[in-house]
């Protein structure tokens, strides 16, 4: 089967409005209890630090039509606070991308090797008789 250029272009074009089905909440596609808690985490987090207690939540829970125990809930709460947490850990601790060319370290050249005075690490490096100094 052969592809012309014209097809990849209106495949790409047609690729490009899709949205995956688990990441947005669009539709009314069915998700398990556990997906439902794992996207509603966040606001009973919030909700739990406002003063509900895990047995508040779950009879809110089921007011919306989702069924689910209070052990569960603070099992699922527990995983959820986890897997947001081991994201965070695994982006400060990821270092920044390598770059392909080594840079060389920043270091001044001491004064015998500039054959001039040491100059200081901050502001402009203008002569002393420079106008822009006497401000």
């Amino acid at each position: 089967m052969s592809i012309t250029a014209s097809q990849l272009k209106e495949i790409r074009q047609a690729f490009a409005y899709l949205k995956p089905a688990t990441v947005t909440l669009d539709g009314n596609r069915a998700m398990t209890v556990k997906q439902a808690i794992f996207t509603l985490a966040p606001t009973l987090e919030r909700m739990k630090k406002r003063g509900f207690d895990t047995q508040e939540l779950v009879e809110k829970l089921h007011e919306k039509g989702i069924e689910v125990k209070a052990q569960t809930l603070t099992k699922y709460l527990t995983e959820a606070r986890r897997l947001k947490e081991s994201g965070k850990a695994k982006r400060q601790d990821t270092p920044p991308p390598a770059s392909t060319t080594a840079k060389a370290p920043a270091i001044a050249p001491s004064p015998a090797q500039n054959n001039d005075r040491p100059r200081p690490l901050w502001g402009p490096h203008l002569p002393p008789d420079h106008p822009q100094n006497h401000r």
